[in-house]
């Protein structure tokens, strides 16, 4: 096979994985699995958590907070690309909001931001909003903690 033959082989093959994750994930899932965004650990973060999934994927949200509002938010997950999708939509719908807003996310509210979405999958929404809801938990609950450190309510550790 010469090299023109093999490149347009690999062309075709392409085209043909691509067209069918787009009739798989949608248009938007498609997209943001080409060109992931808010993907990745942040430095300093705020608020962490880390959980593993019913389908042992494990996801990881990152938080940046200002007064009562999450201004900044990345991801980070070893699992499909179902997992990394709804990472990155659960970061984007997140980012900007204020603490209720967060704790009152569901992961049909990325499904339907998202728009189209392999049923089979839905379960990563849901792992990508308890994570974040987890992690904005823990910078709520380390907050509380140092304001009882602060009126020498409790003992630092």
């Amino acid at each position: 096979m010469k090299e023109n033959e093999l490149d347009a082989l690999v062309s075709r093959i392409q085209g043909e994985v691509f067209q069918e994750a787009r009739n798989v994930l949608g248009k938007k899932g498609f997209d943001r699995w080409r060109n992931p965004r808010f993907c990745g650990p942040m430095a300093q973060a705020d608020g962490y958590a880390r959980l593993k999934g019913e389908c042992g994927d494990t996801m990881e949200m990152y938080l940046k907070i200002a007064g009562e509002r999450v201004v900044d938010v990345s991801y980070v997950t070893d699992g499909c690309s179902s997992s990394s999708i709804a990472g990155s939509f659960a970061a984007e719908l997140a980012t900007g909001k204020d603490f209720g807003e967060i704790l009152d996310m569901k992961g049909s509210d990325v499904l339907a931001y998202i728009g189209h979405f392999p049923e089979q999958e839905e379960h990563c929404a849901h792992l990508a909003v308890r994570t974040l809801q987890e992690a904005l938990n823990g910078y709520l609950v380390a907050q509380a903690r140092a304001v009882r450190e602060q009126k020498g309510e409790l003992k630092k550790v």
